[in-house]
C-alpha cells in the first residue's frame, strides 16, 4: 500500500515536472513583444551570442540613452568588446554613453550590479537583453531588486534544434527557473 502511495506521488510529480518543461519551452519568446518604447538604458547581460550586438543596436535605434552591459570580463575593456563581439558601430569616432560592469558572474549579481547602476544613474526604464530562454529568469531576478523601475524584456532570438547540448541548457534553465520562482514566493 505505502509503496503505491510513494509510486502515485512520484509519478504525480514528474507529471508536473513535465508539464511545466513544456510549458516553458512554448512561452520561450521568439522575439521581443515591445519593439518601439523608448527606455533610459538598455542593460545587456552577457554570456552569450548576439546580445552585446543587439544591445549596440537598439542604442543606435534610439530605444535607449544609455547602454550598461553587466557581467564583462575584468580583462576587457569597451573598445576590445566592441572588437570581440564584432559591434558595428554607425560612427565609429563615437561610442554611445556606455558603461561595463564587472561584478556579476550570475543573474542574481547581473540583477543587483544593475540595481546599483540604475540608482547612481537614476534610471527610470530599461530593455534588458538576454537570451530568449534567459529572459523570464532574469524578469525574476531584476523585478525583485529593482521593482521601481519599468522593465521591458527584450530577449535574443534563438532557435533551438533538440540536440543532447541544448535540451541539456534548456532543461537547466528550466530548473533554474522554478527554483527562483518558488525562491520568488517564499521570500
Amino acid at each position: 500500500m505505502k509503496g503505491r502511495l510513494l509510486f502515485s506521488c512520484l509519478l504525480g510529480a514528474f507529471m508536473v515536472w513535465s508539464i511545466g518543461f513544456v510549458v516553458f519551452l512554448k512561452v520561450i519568446p521568439e522575439q521581443a513583444a515591445d519593439l518601439t518604447t523608448p527606455t533610459d538604458a538598455i542593460v545587456v547581460l552577457t554570456g552569450g551570442k548576439g546580445r552585446v550586438q543587439l544591445g549596440f543596436s537598439l542604442i543606435q535605434q534610439g530605444l535607449g540613452k544609455k547602454l550598461f552591459i553587466s557581467g564583462v570580463n575584468p580583462k576587457v575593456n569597451m573598445p576590445a568588446l566592441i572588437e570581440l563581439q564584432k559591434v558595428q558601430l554607425e560612427d565609429n569616432t563615437s561610442l554611445p554613453e556606455a558603461q561595463l560592469g564587472y561584478k556579476a558572474q550570475n543573474t542574481v549579481e547581473n540583477a543587483k550590479e544593475t540595481a546599483a547602476w540604475v540608482q547612481e544613474q537614476n534610471i527610470q526604464s530599461l530593455r534588458l537583453v538576454t537570451a530568449n530562454y534567459h529572459i523570464w529568469r532574469s524578469m525574476l531576478a531584476f523585478s525583485k531588486v529593482i521593482p521601481n523601475v519599468k522593465i521591458i524584456p527584450h530577449p535574443v532570438a534563438e532557435k533551438y534544434q533538440l540536440t543532447r547540448k541544448n535540451l541539456s541548457l534548456l532543461l537547466s534553465e528550466y530548473h533554474k527557473f522554478v527554483w527562483a520562482w518558488f525562491g520568488s514566493w517564499v521570500v
